[in-house]
């Protein structure tokens, strides 16, 4: 009893003593001072630490590609030039967007490809012409990492190659219509060419972006993939639309036409998803 006594005795006079001092440590630290909710001072110097930080961060690494501004702004000029369309071309753009599926829209457009529709054919390739330059600018830029071009010579030249090359493509067509005398392949193959390619490069402008701006995939691969597939459903659309609308059956020579289709549009094709599937396994 007295050992629990002394041990109760102590305990209380543990609890004192803690108490005692609790209380002077209160009447020391605790001095009245003016609330500061906010330091402006604080909050500016922690943000530029934390950007520093970030910037000499490498997890995740840095990617280059986001600092290419030149891109952004080719996909801008391609959305105003469509936008352009729209409202200056507002039936053209309405049939142009319904045709590839709407049959009664697909016979008007046709029926509208006339001389005074002949800007709003104009802007329609270039705008397709312009999807495609902006697809092989990013294969370049991803797949060499000096060009002795800066990047406004490379775009201009670029997209003037891709003109030229359709319109090579579409003088071959012409002359070839000419020579032996197949009429539907200089308008109404050009034509349905000409509403798939538009339709397809709508899908294809956003999925380049995606690629370029993403990061996670290969760049190169992936963009050279999505040409392949872009221009594999241009062609394959646009012959199947030739066949069943009813255009190629009014042909005068359907041998003649065949030929120069299997010749000059899928033999050309085969090469070139030969040439770049070569491409993608070997390099």
């Amino acid at each position: 009893m007295a050992i629990l006594r002394d041990s109760l005795f102590y305990e209380r006079m543990d609890s004192v003593l803690m108490m005692d001092s609790l209380d002077s440590v209160r009447r020391d630290t605790l001095v009245p001072a003016k609330f500061v909710g906010y330091d402006a001072l604080i909050y500016r110097n922690s943000k530029i630490n934390l950007r520093k930080t970030l910037l000499a961060s490498k997890n995740p690494p840095i990617r280059k590609n986001l600092g290419n501004w030149i891109v952004l702004a080719w996909a801008v000029f391609i959305s105003l030039l469509i936008i352009f369309f729209k409202s200056n071309f507002a039936l053209q753009y309405r049939l142009l967007n319904k045709a590839w599926f709407s049959h009664i829209s697909f016979n008007e457009f046709f029926s509208t490809q006339t001389s005074v529709f002949k800007n709003s054919k104009l802007l329609t390739w270039l705008i397709i012409s312009q999807v495609i330059s902006l697809g092989v600018f990013v294969v370049l830029k991803t797949s060499y990492t000096l060009i002795p071009l800066n990047d406004f010579a490379l775009v201009g030249l670029i997209s003037i190659a891709v003109i030229l090359l359709m319109m090579a493509n579409q003088w071959l067509k012409t002359v070839f219509a000419f020579s032996f005398y197949q009429p539907s392949l200089s308008r109404d193959y050009a034509i349905i060419f000409r509403i798939q390619s538009y339709i397809a490069s709508l899908f294809l402008m956003p999925v380049l972006m995606f690629i370029y701006y993403n990061g996670a995939w290969d760049i190169r691969v992936a963009s050279i993939l999505s040409l392949v597939v872009y221009i594999i459903v241009v062609y394959v659309a646009s012959l199947l639309k030739f066949i069943f609308s009813g255009h190629f059956l009014q042909n005068q020579s359907n041998f003649i036409l065949i030929l120069y289709l299997c010749a000059f549009e899928i033999l050309p094709l085969l090469v070139l998803i030969k040439s770049i599937n070569s491409l993608l396994v070997y390099d």
